[in-house]
Formats: C-alpha cells, sequence, structure tokens
C-alpha cells in the first residue's frame, strides 16, 4: 500500500521551506500570492491530505467548532447555521451540529461531549437552567459565543436580535389598525427571547393606552402544538380577541391551524402576526405580516467573534462587546387594512 505524501514533499515540490508549507495549507499566518499557488498546487499534484490529528497537536487546534442551538428545524436556526457554517467552511473550519431542544439535560450532555472532543471553540444559545455550567466551561479559557440568549454573569459575546423592538413595533402596528384586544402566545417562561417579546408586547399597550389582559396572555413554549391548544382556548373565550401576536415560527403554524379548524378566515375575522419570516410565510393566503430576524448575518457574525477568540487577535476589544441587530417588520396582508373597534366579528360569536 502506497505511503500518503508528506508535507515535507509538498514543500519540496513547491520550492519552499516546510513551515510555509504548512502555514499555507492552514491558511494561517501571512504568504504572498505566488508562494499560495505553488503550494497549491504541488499539494494537488502530490494528492496530498493534511493529517488533521498531527496538525493539531502541533498547532493545539483541531479546526473544529461545536454549534449548540435549540431546533435545526426552524428557519431562524437553519439560516443561523448557514451563516456560521459558510464562513467557516472559508476558514478552513469544521463544524459539529448539536440540537439541544432546550432541554437543560441535552445541552448539558453535548457541551461535554464537545469540550472532550477538544473543539477549539463553542457557539451557544443556552438554555434557561444550565448557566452555570456554561460559565464552569469558560474559565476553563475554551472560547464562547452565545447566539440569542445572553447568560448574566458570563462574560462572553452574544449576538442577537433585538426582540424588545421588534415585538413592541408589530404589536403597535395591529393597534394602529384599531385593536385593543390583542393576544399574545409566548415562548418559553424564563428565556431571554420570550420574556424580551412579552415586554415589547406589553410596553405598546402601555404606550396606547390599553389595559393589560391576563386571559389574552399563553404560554406556547415555543412549540406548534401548544400554540394550537393556546389559540384555541382564546377563540373560545365570550369575547376572544381581534388580534394575536405569536412569538415564534412553530407556534405561528399551530396558531393559524387552530384559527382554520374554527373555520375563521384572516383578516376578515382575526389579524394575525408572527415572529420570524420564514419563505413560506409569503405563500401564504393571506401572506403573513411577520417580524423578519437577520439570523444569516448573526451566524456569520458569530463565526467571526469566536474566530477573533480562537485566535486572540482582538481579545480585548469588540469582540467580547454583545451584538444586538434590529429587526424588521415585514407588513403583508395578515392584519387587513384597518380594524373597527365596535365592527361585529363572526369570531365573537363563539362561546
Amino acid at each position: 500500500m502506497a505511503r500518503r505524501p508528506t508535507l515535507k514533499q509538498v514543500a519540496e515540490k513547491a520550492g519552499v521551506s516546510l513551515g510555509m508549507a504548512g502555514r499555507v495549507l492552514g491558511n494561517y499566518g501571512s504568504f504572498s500570492d505566488t508562494t499560495k499557488r505553488k503550494v497549491t498546487e504541488a499539494a494537488r499534484t502530490l494528492d496530498y491530505t493534511p493529517n488533521t490529528i498531527a496538525r493539531s497537536l502541533r498547532t493545539q487546534l483541531t479546526k473544529t467548532i461545536g454549534v449548540l442551538i435549540s431546533d435545526i428545524t426552524t428557519f431562524f436556526w437553519t439560516t443561523l447555521v448557514r451563516g456560521i457554517q459558510d464562513k467557516a467552511g472559508k476558514s478552513g473550519y469544521s463544524v459539529i451540529l448539536c440540537n439541544s431542544d432546550d432541554e437543560s439535560e441535552n445541552e448539558q450532555l453535548y457541551l461535554s461531549t464537545l469540550f472532550e472532543r477538544n473543539v477549539d471553540g463553542l457557539i451557544v444559545s443556552p438554555t434557561p437552567h444550565n448557566h452555570s455550567y456554561l460559565k464552569r466551561l469558560a474559565r476553563s479559557r475554551i472560547p464562547i459565543v452565545l447566539v440569542d440568549r445572553r447568560v448574566k454573569g458570563l462574560r462572553v459575546p452574544t449576538i442577537m436580535t433585538d426582540n424588545r423592538t421588534g415585538a413592541y413595533e408589530a404589536v403597535k402596528h395591529l393597534i394602529d389598525l384599531g385593536h385593543e384586544r390583542v393576544a399574545i402566545i409566548t415562548g418559553i417562561p424564563g428565556v431571554e427571547t420570550s420574556e424580551e417579546r412579552f415586554e415589547g408586547y406589553r410596553q405598546a399597550l402601555q404606550d396606547s393606552g390599553i389595559p393589560i389582559r391576563k386571559t389574552l396572555i399563553k404560554e406556547g413554549y415555543f412549540q406548534k402544538d401548544r400554540a394550537f391548544a393556546a389559540t384555541q382556548e382564546l377563540m373560545r373565550m365570550k369575547r376572544p380577541p381581534s388580534a394575536i401576536f405569536v412569538c415564534n415560527e412553530p407556534m405561528v403554524s399551530g396558531c393559524i391551524l387552530a384559527l382554520k379548524k374554527r373555520d375563521l378566515c384572516i383578516p376578515r375575522d382575526i389579524a394575525i402576526i408572527g415572529f420570524d419570516d420564514p419563505v413560506w410565510t409569503s405563500y401564504m393566503d393571506p401572506p403573513l405580516t411577520a417580524v423578519s430576524q437577520p439570523s444569516y448575518t448573526i451566524g456569520i457574525l458569530a463565526f467571526e467573534y469566536l474566530l477573533a477568540q480562537i485566535s486572540e487577535s482582538e481579545k480585548d476589544r469588540k469582540y467580547l462587546e454583545d451584538v444586538i441587530l434590529k429587526p424588521t417588520l415585514v407588513i403583508r396582508e395578515s392584519c387587513g387594512i384597518s380594524f373597527k373597534k365596535h365592527e361585529s366579528h363572526p369570531a365573537h360569536e363563539h362561546s
């Protein structure tokens, strides 16, 4: 069996030093375009593939990062992870992806496994109940970047959306159309994204002089089935809401299914706005008004901030600061044009 080509053979064929060949193929340090062309051509001619295990022993880097999120099946996380992967691939990094399903036991198991695999860094969307474990990992000096959710007392950068502003603008849009009985289907209690979206809802009502009604607040735990049940409860009320603000993509699906089951027409019988704007929202009938998050950009920035920590090139500068990106309210047809305060709605006929 033929022996695999070595880095030394690549260096000799390219006419450069062993260190320079390693630098070019490892994509670190400085080198000229001419040197890069010579080395890559030599590696291709010899059919050379890097020995990643030997390289990691030599450089103390595995060129691998761990990414732990809540649920890859949603548009927000799919596009965010794509942003991470696109940027990581261009920098010569591989990505190990794990889903916690917002379960703290899953999260701790995956974090432990990724740490044992000696990944160079972690990008994490934390659950509410493992903050102390994350802090222990941070003390071990493994680079960490948080996405979507912060951890109080953990001095690592967080890249996220301004959830409060996004929710505020969505609910204010409903109020400006004339809606006063605006319901909300919230996420997981104690999770920052859920709490901030509720705060935006609360502030929009307060600024408009509309009282907060506990009966119009339902917990959906970011799950389709729970949102379906929550919507059914809302629409069984003697005075159901005229509009619903739903705090993530899976819950929007559950909410719409519940409304269809009751033969309610959007927006004639009830208006709806979702937080998150997957591709399918514009194909709905009617198209859904939604708060769009810059999830791909969050993914790109998360990797950039992690790489800066790994290389320690910007350890004490901006790469330790939080980044909060502004969402965009995309107005479509699911809220209608206006809502008359005293108009009789078919939805109100249900007891």
